[in-house]
């Protein structure tokens, strides 16, 4: 079973986690569940896969990268080798044929049903760089081997653990990005959506973004809510 497979599995096996979760839940469950995404996404996706990984818009301490890997385990969106190479080539490619993010392409459904890129053809040019990380090897490496592991160890002590702990988060997770690939793109332009902020992170503000994708800094005006950036404004160490 290739690494592709296996994370589609995941993200079917979160959905149907939904069930119990509404079965057996109660809303402060969720509400934490939401809260932990949220932490991920700052921390780990939107910070350090987006931010830090894909862009290198900040420099940060040795520890970082360590909390990232780690941290978004809990997301489902697959090691950053995989996701920081599909995002580059979403920048170089944006709305054509190679763009593995294209709503104008390749239609909506396939788009938002396809967000950790599934089936995408990544060129390896956007890889090359990441593969001479070691930290990011291992984790590409064992990223199903530790899901797994954090899954059994979840359920071990708790059923309700595992599905609101690590279910509901990657949940969030496939359907906050889902709602950034179709709605952070227009006509075949780079579009700002307050919608999909809400559940990115700052991540919506996708027009800003595509303008000048070296700035850590999404959220350009007061009103742009991006807690991502006051997070990296903490813990950078250049500028």
């Amino acid at each position: 079973m290739n690494n592709t497979t296996k994370l589609l599995m995941n993200h079917l096996f979160c959905h149907v986690m939904i069930i119990p979760a509404v079965l057996y839940g109660e809303l402060w469950m969720i509400c934490i569940s939401f809260i932990f995404w949220y932490i991920i996404a700052i921390v780990a996706i939107s910070g350090g896969y987006h931010r830090f990984y894909s862009h290198n818009s900040f420099s940060t301490y040795s520890w970082y990268p360590y909390m990232v890997n780690i941290l978004a385990l809990f997301s489902g969106a697959g090691p950053v080798l995989t996701w920081a190479a599909t995002h580059r080539q979403h920048h170089a490619y944006s709305d054509t044929e190679d763009d593995p993010h294209s709503t104008f392409i390749k239609g909506i459904c396939i788009v938002y049903f396809n967000t950790w890129g599934y089936t995408a053809k990544i060129q390896r040019k956007f890889v090359t760089s990441l593969l001479k990380d070691k930290l990011l090897v291992w984790f590409y490496r064992h990223y199903f081997k530790l899901t797994i592991l954090i899954i059994i160890i979840l359920y071990i002590i708790n059923p309700l653990l595992m599905i609101f702990m690590y279910c509901m988060p990657v949940v969030f997770a496939f359907h906050g990005y889902s709602l950034l690939n179709v709605l952070g793109h227009k006509d075949g332009k780079p579009c700002n959506s307050w919608i999909a902020n809400i559940l990115t992170a700052g991540e919506g503000w996708h027009g800003n973004h595509h303008s000048d994708s070296k700035n850590y800094c999404i959220g350009r005006t007061w009103w742009q809510f991006d807690p991502t950036a006051y997070f990296i404004k903490l813990i950078k160490t250049n500028g």
